[in-house]
């Protein structure tokens, strides 16, 4: 699929991710500046390719990769969880390769694409996120695309010797459709 910005020309793919693009995925998340951001479950930081492939195979996630149209490799990856949540609401989380530069925008952009394939195609009704409270640039992201703050967890999230706290944010399709 490539992606359209808003009454212009496509200028990312987003695709379901190969078995080359998980190692990556995986190899990006390696980075203790990057896996401390995440919590899989338990405190669980780092997600090993078999956890991510079971993942993409699973019906409970749509996981996408992205990149500049005419680049060989993904760039990052979207993804929302629980999508088959009777409630009709998804968890959403991205990872970037930020040592690969692009044009600015490229992640709120993939981020866009995946949230109007959750509404439009998975029929969700909610889509929500928490970021940690020192995450700026997640925070701007999300913001960006349209997501709102309804709460904050406090010291919930570790990082190194340093107790957190969680953004709590969510996204409703009329709010995500009115900014597009």
């Amino acid at each position: 699929m490539q992606g359209r910005l808003v009454n212009g020309p496509a200028r990312f793919f987003l695709r379901s991710p190969g078995p080359n693009d998980l190692c990556q995925v995986r190899d990006w998340m390696e980075d203790p500046s990057v896996h401390g951001w995440f919590d899989f479950g338990q405190g669980r930081q780092q997600v090993s390719t078999v956890a991510l492939s079971m993942m993409a195979r699973s019906p409970q996630y749509c996981m996408k990769v992205f990149g500049e149209l005419g680049a060989d490799a993904p760039m990052g990856i979207v993804v929302l969880s629980e999508v088959l949540h009777p409630f009709g609401t998804a968890h959403f989380w991205v990872v970037r390769d930020r040592s690969r530069s692009s044009y600015p925008g490229l992640t709120a952009d993939a981020t866009r694409a995946l949230m109007h394939e959750g509404f439009s195609r998975l029929g969700r009704s909610s889509i929500n996120a928490w970021v940690v409270e020192t995450n700026e640039r997640s925070l701007r992201l999300l913001q960006g695309v349209g997501f709102q703050i309804y709460g904050i967890q406090q010291a919930c999230h570790r990082m190194g010797d340093r107790l957190l706290g969680r953004v709590h944010l969510e996204l409703l399709p009329d709010r995500f459709y009115r900014q597009a």
